[in-house]
């Protein structure tokens, strides 16, 4: 058991008296919202959940406090008039019961989210661009005139109104990501010539008169905080550390009750938030910068998943509180664990970003109201309709059989056994976690497989008998005798048979699997083709460009790494830019010569590529089914699951589509 004390020391933030110094931020991910964006029962079961393991402080996030001009506009609760009022308060009420303060954020998104907000005028450059409705439309970027200014004020004032009366201990006013707060307080976007411009007391004009604004309307008894960038990471020049930690003495001036330091802005060289490309806790530093020069609370935030890590941040005086949003996410007790010492019991975040924030913004990108998940955790955002027990069906077991031991696998056995079933799960391999060890060993994707000492963990405490180096044949299916029948026997990759013919009569030319690859650590020649440019192809080039190798992609699709993350998709690209590995998109013909010569098709005509030595496979990939077959023959109760079952759809061979497939397939049993 390992004891982290300062975790869980009180702190006075304001009016408020919190017992541990964890917070679950302000993130959309939580915002589980109805199509007028009003709390649903959904809402009110995740943050409830969340509260049973009482962290320090909670929040909704990102909050609209401004009309919109029209419905594309919406963004989060509506706090600008009353409708969402009864359904905010009723999460309140949820998270109350458990002794947890709540806040919210008050949020405008300027020229990222709005259609008349915007702060620099026309034709000023930027990394920040205007939103587009679905017509394709573009609004014209204008500056704020004064008075409208003051209007902005007031609706931050309103919407605090609201929210105190709806129940909240305390509001965060969010300046920072590049929002309208934000595009004030930076230089690079700020070019106005009167009292809202030039200086940073002047840039931070707008900020503090919101500050003021709210502190006197909410009155005493609710906190209010700020939260804002500690750097931009925009060209030189811009908001940075050094002017961070100045406002965060203007702040406290004017009666913030803590700040919580962030960064970044879209487009900038980090992201706000960061994929496991950036360290753990990338941002903290900046908190810690901010914190020398305050006395009230200050708050880290960026990619701090590991309690241990939040620990030491607090115990070393760094900062005040840690923000574990996404940590949260991935395991809902996170807090009650650590408190308790059960750090093994932890399921990790992996920053793979695929469940939480590429969700929401796939789901925009299609005009659609989505809810958020999570890669590791398939019940975030149904927490209310996936209530689990445990034992739930330990008085009327069934016997499980699980074929393959990748995460698919896993999950099936963790959720059947976590319900009472008796488990058997057998794996070819002599170890567990298949794709997800391979995917581990990319560069600076190691922390892909952190979800797998989790997973022996949970099989360890409900019992699942492991047979590695076995392979299920109608033998053994006929010793065992199961009830039911999961195969995950995932997926092979496979020559397409275009290529077939070209392949054959290239001599000269090593042809290779990725998997084998990665599986034997085999070493390739120096001059390579990947065929296949979706997420393997294009962490295999990430790979396979080690050590100064010539790399070339082929793809047919019209863009790479469809099925990664953005934040992820925006790294590894780059990384493959800066090792000058050439991507070919929208492929339709490859032939290769006996010599090693290569000619793609492509829109651009036919490219040739010189003397490659050796093509890597890592696009086809065909499911695994033979097992499936047999058990079915059988009789027998029969689920496929991970890429077994399928191999072709938008989000097959992802962890957030195999992990959540093979749990609700196990929960029905």
């Amino acid at each position: 058991m390992i004891r982290l004390p300062e975790l869980f020391q009180p702190l006075a933030i304001g009016p408020m008296r919190i017992d541990n110094r964890i917070m679950l931020p302000g993130m959309s991910a939580g915002q589980i919202l109805d199509t007028r964006n009003r709390p649903t029962s959904d809402m009110v079961a995740y943050f409830e959940e969340r509260a049973q393991a009482r962290p320090g402080l909670m929040a909704i996030g990102a909050s609209a406090v401004i009309p919109p001009t029209n419905e594309v506009d919406r963004h989060g609760v509506l706090l600008y008039n009353d409708d969402a009022m009864p359904a905010l308060s009723r999460v309140v009420e949820g998270v109350h019961r458990h002794g947890v303060k709540f806040g919210i954020q008050l949020w405008d998104g300027g020229v990222q989210a709005s259609r008349r907000l915007a702060l620099s005028p026309s034709g000023v450059p930027g990394l920040v661009p205007p939103l587009i409705d679905r017509s394709g439309a573009k609004p014209e970027i204008r500056a704020l005139s004064v008075a409208e200014i003051a209007d902005c004020v007031r609706y931050f004032a309103a919407a605090a109104v609201r929210c105190r009366d709806a129940g909240f201990d305390f509001v965060e006013i969010h300046g920072g990501h590049g929002y309208l707060i934000s595009e004030f307080l930076t230089p690079y976007f700020n070019r106005r010539t009167d009292q809202y411009g030039g200086s940073l007391e002047n840039r931070a004009r707008f900020l503090i008169e919101i500050l003021r604004a709210v502190k006197k309307a909410v009155g005493p008894a609710t906190g209010v905080g700020v939260k804002y960038n500690g750097d931009d990471y925009l060209p030189e020049g811009s908001f940075g550390m050094e002017e961070a930690a100045r406002l965060g003495v203007l702040l406290e001036a004017e009666g913030a009750d803590y700040l919580s330091i962030t960064a970044g802005v879209m487009g900038a060289r980090k992201l706000t938030i960061p994929p496991l490309y950036e360290k753990q806790g990338v941002f903290s530093h900046l908190g810690e910068e901010v914190k020398r020069h305050v006395r009230i609370p200050v708050a880290a935030i960026g990619r701090i998943k590991n309690v241990v890590m939040a620990n030491e941040l607090v115990a070393q005086g760094k900062v005040d509180i840690v923000c574990m949003g996404r940590a949260m996410i991935a395991d809902s007790q996170v807090v009650a664990k650590a408190r308790r010492g059960e750090l093994a019991d932890i399921r990790p975040c992996l920053a793979d970003c695929r469940g939480c924030a590429d969700n929401e913004m796939r789901a925009i990108k299609k005009g659609l109201h989505a809810d958020v998940s999570c890669v590791v955790n398939p019940r975030m955002s149904r927490e209310a309709a996936c209530v689990d027990i445990e034992g739930e069906r330990k008085d009327r077991p069934k016997k499980v059989l699980v074929v393959g031991g990748g995460l698919a696998g896993l999950e099936a056995a963790r959720r059947t056994a976590f319900s009472g079933h008796k488990v058997v799960l057998c794996e070819r391999r002599t170890w567990l976690g298949g794709q997800l060890v391979l995917a581990g060993r990319i560069p600076l994707r190691h922390e892909i497989a952190d979800v797998l000492p989790w997973y022996e963990h949970q099989l360890r405490r409900h019992g699942v008998e492991v047979r590695l180096g076995t392979s299920v044949d109608a033998a053994l299916l006929d010793a065992l005798k199961p009830d039911v029948v999961f195969v995950a026997t995932g997926s092979v990759p496979e020559v397409p048979q275009s290529l077939v013919d070209s392949l054959y009569a290239a001599e000269n030319v090593e042809v290779l699997m990725i998997d084998d690859i990665l599986e034997q650590q085999t070493h390739p020649g120096r001059n390579i083709l990947v065929i296949g440019g979706d997420q393997i192809g294009m962490q295999a080039a990430d790979y396979l460009s080690e050590g100064g190798r010539t790399v070339y992609v082929a793809e047919a699709d019209d863009g790479f790494a469809k099925k990664l993350a953005a934040n992820d998709r925006w790294y590894l690209v780059a990384r493959t830019i800066e090792k000058k590995v050439r991507r070919f998109k929208s492929v339709t013909d490859i032939k290769v010569d006996g010599d090693g010569t290569v000619r793609l098709t492509t829109p651009q005509g036919v490219q040739q590529l010189p003397a490659i030595d050796t093509i890597v496979l890592a696009g086809d990939r065909r499911s695994d089914r033979t097992l499936a077959e047999l058990a079915q023959a059988r009789g027998l109760e029969t689920y496929l699951v991970g890429d077994a079952a399928d191999v072709t759809s938008e989000d097959s061979g992802t962890i957030f589509n195999n992990i959540a497939m093979a749990y609700d397939r196990a929960r029905a049993v």
